[in-house]
């Protein structure tokens, strides 16, 4: 697995496999890891160029004092973009990585030519109260609170050993970086996805407000799995890969 170093001296571990456009980007979640991606790693990189990272603090990643905001997530993302030469990127983000996703399409544009969003909403500023997640992580029983709090991102249909390896690999993230990428989200993610200029599809496990979203991005569009907790893209694959697939074809 490469290695990138950035200008504050991060080490970032990232893939990078198959070929053909458009090239694929996927950015995991809060406290994730590239493997909570495989299936659509695996999946498109039959046909396409795939990128697939641990953000700083995350996975095989080195865990620096700070930097853990959509903004230098992105930044992160687009030099290891530019290393690998890819542009013109289909940008998929999970839960806390669509922030990074946005930004990475607003600050730098060339790289993402479509962004989806999974299971993550478009809030304005402050609107996300994580004061009492993060009240929880930081008391006597931050770990445990930690892993209860992870375990009911997953449906009871989920299988059991998918869930709990997610689980398991996300407990490994220090609670201090879960803490600062939980208070790096406060900004919300509305004025990012006004800004940008890509199309944008959200995939959600529940549905949303398809009226008011619309009055919020022009030309947002949709797609709703079925039977699945919040790591619909590890429960339900294949449903998340074609809604993907197809959106790309359009973009």
């Amino acid at each position: 697995m490469p290695t990138f170093t950035t200008e504050d001296g991060a080490r970032i571990h990232y893939t990078v496999r198959g070929s053909g456009d458009p090239p694929y980007v996927f950015i995991h979640g809060w406290c994730s890891n590239l493997r909570h991606f495989a299936p659509q790693a695996k999946h498109f990189a039959r046909t396409h160029r795939v990128l697939s990272m641990d953000r700083r603090g995350h996975g095989r990643s080195s865990v620096p004092a700070d930097g853990y905001t959509p903004a230098q997530h992105a930044d992160d993302i687009a030099a290891i973009a530019r290393q690998e030469g890819i542009d013109g990127a289909v940008v998929v983000g999970h839960a806390a990585g669509c922030p990074a996703a946005l930004e990475l399409a607003r600050r730098h544009p060339s790289v993402a030519r479509a962004v989806v969003m999974i299971d993550h909403g478009i809030y304005p500023r402050g609107a996300l109260d994580l004061g009492p997640l993060v009240a929880r992580l930081e008391g006597a029983n931050g770990g445990r609170e930690f892993r209860k709090n992870y375990e009911s991102y997953f449906s009871s249909l989920a299988e059991p050993a998918v869930a709990q390896t997610a689980v398991d690999e996300a407990a490994r993230t220090p609670l201090a970086v879960a803490v600062a990428e939980l208070r790096g989200l406060a900004p919300g993610t509305q004025a990012a996805a006004k800004a940008m200029k890509q199309p944008l599809l959200m995939i959600s496990a529940n549905p949303v407000d398809h009226d008011g979203l619309r009055k919020v991005v022009k030309g947002i569009q949709f797609g709703t799995v079925v039977g699945s907790g919040h790591f619909p893209q590890l429960e339900v694959p294949d449903q998340v890969n074609a809604m993907i697939g197809r959106f790309a074809s359009t973009v």
